[in-house]
């Protein structure tokens, strides 16, 4: 079971010559940018460079899927970034979490494979041609994924690089079990694979999580890009410790349009000293929805007068950069439970830490086996009556291909509490179970700007979490199906301290306590919104990723979102790299054979 350590063959700055030609160039490999690269190097007959402003981290410790995922571990491969204060968070503010290394988020996340199918079908009703679910992404879910829990079906993958499983609720955690009890009791159906498009929309599931056969964390990085076949290529570089400063955009004879004919990039703690890279047919930005607008406006593509103000020459004028940033904010609701029950059993002593140690090394079980959440609870409040409780529901509601029903709460059972900033807390003593009400359908939306011209400060971050006002009703009601659900485990006989919840359930108590707790769930989205250029929110890219008014760029990861999923975004991020590379293998009549 013990996962060794493996050396990986990246290079840095300093060793990929001088004014080097390729055929494709990937900014960013993360979550999106891995299997990008692995896909479009599929071709022996083109060269591919990948640009990663994080380093390779495949020590054993980046394996084990709970360890992996503890901020506080010295040498995890994240970053933190404080957000702009929020206007209707009573001036706090919150702390982005990246994922910074080969594998991007999905090195240090909770590795959730979720799909979100009604979606994508809402996409394609908002004239999104080619991203509607069955016929247009369905085959790219199924392409990329090898389910080790879920039987063969048209919609589930049994081939492909990316493993995920299932794990009983009931394994490790009591309270998983006993909150799933406790929906059921309020008429909440039990799934028993929410990404399934004949799935109940709203629902109770186990959620499959990326862990391979040997319970290992199995991060886009292991599944596209550190196989045997990927490693023997000569036809990609990978590229580690770089920052990229910008996008060389040329003009073109007889044509109206830039193009991007290269990237300038330099190490991760210094760019006096700049290299330039060639890219013969077409850049591909993938570095996620903070760093992707900020690599453009850099790169002079942005909202004009903005980029004047930091003294960037205009390319092109693209008001919707960075413009129109989403998230889902969550607001936990804490409570003391038996520290066996909690991941803070860690901290009783070292005889807890050797037993789940030697578990998992021995039988790949325990709490190291998982990651800190395995089930979870999908919500349309709309459905839910006064008592927060599921009746009356048609099938027609709970169809999951139908936009109207996507689920706007997740609840979130986490056996931990999360401390505000990642922050040091008095909770971390005591065994705690969080109810994590996660709010997936906000109308509210900020915004990435530039902090300054120099690519090494990271950009200015506005969360603008309740800025539009349907949104907190939706969050108060998810708020009070949390404490509903609290209610019915302790009326069924499992014990909850109140830790931190809401002092009463009139409106005024609970907004207070939504505006004082509310905080990031780390699932940033749409800043470089598919869309035209002339939609009221106006778009970055078009319907096959390019950026609109400069010919070979585009963007492929969670950023070109024309709206946040109602669901986690690893598994959407991947299917964007995935049909990405379709679009660029047929736009370069590359072969297109590759399972």
């Amino acid at each position: 079971m013990w996962p060794f350590t493996s050396s990986f063959p990246a290079v840095h700055v300093h060793e990929v010559p001088k004014d080097a030609v390729f055929d494709f160039i990937v900014v960013g490999g993360g979550t999106a940018g891995c299997c990008l690269a692995s896909r479009l190097s599929e071709d022996p007959n083109v060269t591919v460079l990948l640009l990663e402003r994080g380093r390779v981290v495949d020590d054993w410790q980046a394996r084990v899927p709970l360890l992996a995922a503890n901020p506080s571990r010295p040498g995890t491969p994240h970053v933190f970034l404080p957000c702009l204060p929020m206007q209707e968070g009573n001036g706090r503010s919150v702390t982005a979490w990246l994922g910074e290394g080969l594998g991007g988020a999905t090195l240090i996340n909770a590795l959730l494979y979720t799909r979100g199918i009604s979606d994508y079908n809402r996409w394609k009703e908002m004239g999104r041609t080619g991203w509607g679910y069955d016929t247009d992404l369905e085959p790219y879910f199924v392409k990329s994924e090898n389910s080790l829990s879920q039987p063969a079906s048209t919609f589930r993958g049994k081939k492909g690089l990316w493993i995920n499983q299932t794990f009983p609720e009931e394994s490790v955690f009591e309270p998983f079990r006993r909150i799933n009890e406790a929906a059921s009791s309020l008429g909440i159906p039990y799934s028993s694979d929410m990404n399934s498009p004949d799935s109940p929309a709203t629902c109770t599931a186990l959620l499959d999580i990326a862990i391979d056969h040997n319970k290992r964390r199995h991060s886009v990085f292991k599944a596209f890009l550190d196989t045997a076949d990927v490693r023997a290529r000569k036809n990609l570089t990978i590229c580690v410790e770089t920052v990229v400063t910008g996008i060389k955009c040329a003009p073109v004879e007889r044509s109206a349009k830039p193009k991007a004919v290269g990237v300038y990039f330099g190490g991760s703690q210094t760019t006096k000293e700049l290299s330039f890279a060639r890219a013969t047919r077409e850049v591909i930005i993938c570095a996620g929805a903070i760093s992707s607008p900020q690599i453009l406006m850099l790169s002079g593509l942005g909202p004009k007068n903005h980029l004047q103000s930091h003294g960037i020459r205009v390319v092109k004028d693209l008001p919707g950069v960075g413009s129109y940033l989403k998230d889902h904010l969550a607001v936990p609701l804490a409570y003391e439970v038996p520290p066996k029950d909690s991941v803070n059993v860690f901290r009783h002593g070292i005889l807890p830490v050797l037993l789940h140690v030697l578990k998992y090394i021995l039988l790949g079980t325990g709490l190291l086996s998982v990651t800190s959440q395995r089930t979870t609870i999908f919500v349309r409040t709309a459905l839910l009556d006064e008592r927060m409780e599921l009746s009356s529901v048609t099938p027609a509601e709970q169809d999951a291909r139908d936009p109207q029903n996507a689920p706007d709460i997740e609840i979130q059972p986490l056996p931990t509490h999360l401390s505000e900033n990642n922050k040091p807390s008095p909770m971390d003593d005591i065994g705690v179970f969080s109810i994590l009400v996660t709010f997936l359908r906000p109308k509210s939306f900020g915004s990435i700007r530039l902090a300054s011209a120099d690519p090494h400060t990271r950009p200015a971050i506005d969360v603008g979490f309740l800025t539009q006002a349907d949104d907190l009703p939706i969050v108060r009601k998810g708020v009070r199906f949390g404490l509903r659900l609290a209610q019915q485990m302790r009326a069924r006989g499992y014990p909850l301290g109140d830790l931190s919840v809401p002092k009463a359930e009139d409106d005024t108590s609970l907004d207070a306590f939504i505006r004082k707790n509310m905080s990031t769930t780390y699932h940033y989205t749409s800043t470089c919104r598919m869309a035209p250029e002339d939609d009221p929110q106006p778009g970055v890219v078009d319907d096959e990723l390019r950026v609109h008014g400069v010919d070979g760029l585009r963007v492929a990861d969670c950023s070109i979102f024309p709206d946040i999923v109602s669901v986690h975004t690893m598994a959407p991020a991947v299917v964007v790299a995935e049909k990405c590379a379709d679009f660029v293998k047929k736009a370069h009549g590359m072969m297109q054979d590759y399972e």
